[in-house]
């Protein structure tokens, strides 16, 4: 039992320090929040992604609108 709560509190320490050291967003001191935001949406990564989800979405609901046409139909 004694040997179970060493193991715990040896992979909790663990995950405490490996916690603490990875990197957080870095954030400019005089950026205001408004400031990010724009910044965020004109990153070209982040166009990529809005554009690939939105297709994705039309697609999946172009595929429901079909099926629930056709289980209309039926």
């Amino acid at each position: 039992m004694r040997n179970k709560i060493i193991v715990i509190g040896a992979v909790a320490l663990l995950a405490y320090a490996l916690g603490t050291r990875t990197p957080r967003v870095q954030v400019k001191n005089r950026e205001s929040v408004g400031h990010q935001v724009v910044r965020l949406w004109n990153d070209p990564r982040a166009r990529k992604r809005r554009r690939k989800a939105a297709n994705k979405a039309a697609a999946a609901a172009k595929k429901r609108a079909k099926k629930t046409l056709h289980d209309l139909r039926a």
